[in-house]
This record gives C-alpha cells, structure tokens and sequence, in this order.
C-alpha cells in the first residue's frame, strides 16, 4: 500500500492532544509518526501508527469542533485488529484505560472495548480461529 491507494484514516479531536498522544502510546502501543504544533504548544496534528501498520491522526479542536468529553458521549469507535487480545487487554488496564470484558461475538471474533481518558472508544477485535477463548478473561477489571 502507498500513500496515494484509497484509506480509512480516523481523525480524532482530544482537548489536549500532546497528553493523548503519550497515553495512546502507553496504553495501545501506538507510536508517532509527526507532531506538528500551533505557535501556544497545542497539538495541531499528529499522526501515530501501530506496527501492524493502522493509523490514526489527531490534534486538539479548533473553532467549531469538539471531541467526545466535550460534547458528553461516544461520538464514534475506532476498530483495530491485533493478536494475543487477553495480553492487549491486560496492558490497556494496566495503563489506566476503562475497558469492557471480552467477549466471543458473531462473525468468529473475540474483541473487547476501551475508552481513552477523553472518551474515545477502541475497539479491539481478534478472530477466534487464532486465540483459545478459554484462556481470555472475560471478566471485568
């Protein structure tokens, strides 16, 4: 894949975008890719990608826009595929994140959710011919 083939990049609006940046990488392993800031040190864009390639652009919002904690609610989730989903979902708890149980759904995927501290919701998908669901824990953190 190059830069120009068509994409699904998910922008991502956070009140202070330098803190989601080291979070992000804290708790889903995601690194920066550039950082570019406005002339008072807020984040104005940044992109991070995970190694398996996914990316994700973010930067704090400007005049009429807002993220999830400002308008009180999910605005949208973000699905990422991975592997090994129980140690995933141990290091996101560990990192503070609030995470559901996971759980076998339709279509042959085990996933879990996880909100960031600003309210963005992830939502991480394994497919169960690659993970014995009797060894993920499914209980709450």
């Amino acid at each position: 894949m190059t830069d120009t083939d068509p994409q699904v990049i998910p922008y991502l609006l956070y009140n202070d975008a330098g803190a989601a940046l080291d979070w992000l990488d804290r708790a889903f392993g995601f690194s920066i890719r550039t950082r570019s800031t406005r002339a008072d040190g807020t984040v104005r864009h940044a992109e991070m990608q995970l190694d398996n390639g996914g990316v994700i652009v973010l930067g704090s919002p400007g005049p009429g826009f807002a993220g999830p904690a400002a308008l009180g609610g999910v605005t949208q989730m973000v699905r990422v595929t991975g592997s090994d989903l129980a140690a995933h979902r141990e290091h996101a708890i560990v990192a503070g994140a609030q995470v559901s149980d996971a759980e076998p759904g339709p279509a042959g995927w085990i996933s879990y959710t996880a909100s960031d501290p600003e309210g963005h919701q992830r939502y991480f998908t394994q497919p169960t011919n690659a993970v014995d669901i009797a060894s993920v824990d499914t209980t709450g953190p």
